[in-house]
C-alpha cells in the first residue's frame, strides 16, 4: 500500500459501535508493513498449492517461513510490561483490516475492494475483488462457500452503513451461474428495509453482465453493551 486509504480499501461509513466496519485512526508505518507481509503471505500460499519446486526447496522455503514466524512470536510474547493495553486498542482500531475476508492485513482474505455508495436506511455497498486458484472449488470456478461469505461481508458492511448494524442471523444464496476465478467479480449489496431491530438485505455477483449468485440476508441490530461485551470476550482470550 503506497497511500493513506483504508487498509481494507472500504469507505468511511461512519462510527458505529467504535469502528464495526470503519478503519479508525491514521494509517501507521506498522499497519503498510502489515499489509505488504500480509500481501506476500497471499502469494506464497498461491504458490503452495501449484508449485513444481522439488521436495529440497519446498523445505527450504519452510525454513524461512519458520525463522519469520518465531521472529514475530517472540516479539509478541515478549512484550514488555504496560504495552498490553496499547496492544488491545491497537487489535480494535484494525478490527476491518483483520476481517478473514477483506482484511488488507488478514493473509486469508482475498482482499475485497468496498466502496459505500450510499449511507442510511437505503444503504447500497459495491465490492470487486478477483478471487485466485486459492479459492477455487469446482474447476476454474470459486469455492461457494467463499462466494457465501463474500456475500455475508458485503451485506454487513451494508445494514452497518444503515446506521444501525447487528449480527448475521439468516443468510440465503441462490446460484445462477459458475462463478469464475481470476476475473473480476463485481458483488452489490443493499439495504432493503428496516424493521425495528431486524435489517433486510439484498445482493448480487456478477461477472461481466453474467449474474453469477444473488442473496439475501436478515441482520438483528445489537445493541452497544452486546458489541462491547463480545470485545470484552475477544480481548480475554488474547
Amino acid at each position: 500500500m503506497s497511500d493513506d486509504r483504508t487498509p481494507a480499501g472500504s469507505a468511511a461509513t461512519g462510527n458505529h459501535f467504535g469502528g464495526f466496519h470503519v478503519q479508525t485512526g491514521p494509517i501507521t508505518d506498522t499497519d503498510r508493513a502489515r499489509v505488504e507481509l500480509a500481501d506476500e503471505v497471499r502469494a506464497m500460499i498461491r504458490e503452495i498449492i501449484s508449485t513444481d519446486a522439488s521436495a529440497e526447496e519446498i523445505r527450504r522455503a519452510r525454513d524461512h517461513v519458520h525463522a519469520g514466524v518465531e521472529a514475530l512470536f517472540t516479539k509478541a510474547h515478549g512484550t514488555p510490561p504496560g504495552v498490553g493495553e496499547a496492544a488491545l486498542i491497537e487489535r480494535s482500531r484494525n478490527f476491518l483490516a483483520r476481517s478473514p475476508m477483506m482484511g488488507s492485513i488478514n493473509p486469508i482474505a482475498v482482499p475485497i475492494t468496498l466502496t459505500v455508495v450510499n449511507e442510511g436506511a437505503q444503504a447500497v455497498v459495491e465490492a470487486r475483488v478477483v478471487f485466485t486458484n486459492t479459492y477455487e472449488g469446482a474447476p476454474g470456478c470459486v469455492h461457494g462457500g467463499f462466494v457465501a461469505s463474500a456475500f455475508d461481508e458485503v451485506l454487513g458492511v451494508a445494514q452497518s452503513a444503515s446506521g444501525n448494524p447487528g449480527m448475521t442471523a439468516n443468510l440465503s444464496v441462490d446460484y445462477r451461474s459458475p462463478t469464475p476465478i481470476l476475473r473480476e467479480l463485481v458483488f452489490r449489496g443493499w439495504c432493503e428495509r428496516i424493521e425495528g431491530r431486524k435489517i433486510f438485505t439484498r445482493g448480487t455477483v456478477h461477472h461481466g453482465d453474467t449474474l453469477c449468485a444473488e442473496a439475501s440476508a436478515l441482520f438483528i441490530a445489537m445493541r452497544p453493551e452486546l458489541f462491547a461485551k463480545l470485545l470484552a470476550m475477544r480481548d480475554a482470550t488474547g
